[in-house]
């Protein structure tokens, strides 16, 4: 099931690392006769082999970044307590006339999130740094498929026909 919707997530990301380009006009490079009859299963089946080439290399991105996705929620989680506590003692710091106790507990806030912040980023160094090396794999994989007038081609025609 997970591995089916990161094959739908590849795609995706596929389709939108396609769709930016300029698409070429009826009679240009890429267009075929009987092209404007074209379903949305016919156009989808012409994208099918490009949208399987990078599937491999788009899986793996998205993979990644449900990993790091993941992380950060344990993260969220286990923060939460501390997080409670802090507000607790905010709303309690409130009634010192001084404002002594709010600086303290804000200072206190600001030091806890820098904490946290510094042990994702040292934590998730590595996924992340993999993360930015295969969405580079990805723009360059999609490079010449981008430059191909025929996936252009489908790519306007499933546009216009609301294709999805």
């Amino acid at each position: 099931m997970e591995t089916t919707r990161s094959a739908f997530v590849a795609a995706g990301i596929c389709m939108a690392a396609l769709w930016p380009l300029p698409a070429p006009a009826d009679d240009g490079p890429g267009a075929k006769p009987g092209d404007e009859a074209m379903s949305c299963a016919q156009i989808g089946a012409e994208l099918a082999p490009y949208t399987q080439q990078m599937a491999p290399t788009v899986t793996d991105l998205a993979q990644t970044g449900q990993e790091l996705n993941a992380r950060a929620q344990k993260r969220l989680a286990e923060a939460m307590p501390e997080a409670a506590a802090l507000t607790a003692a905010a709303t309690a710091a409130a009634a010192d006339p001084t404002g002594l106790a709010s600086k303290a507990v804000g200072q206190a806030e600001m030091a806890s999130q820098q904490r946290i912040w510094d042990q994702s980023v040292a934590e998730d160094k590595p996924l992340a740094d993999k993360m930015n090396a295969q969405m580079n794999a990805v723009v360059d994989q999609s490079a010449p498929l981008q430059a191909n007038p025929r996936i252009q081609r489908l790519m306007q025609l499933a546009q216009e026909k609301n294709c999805h």
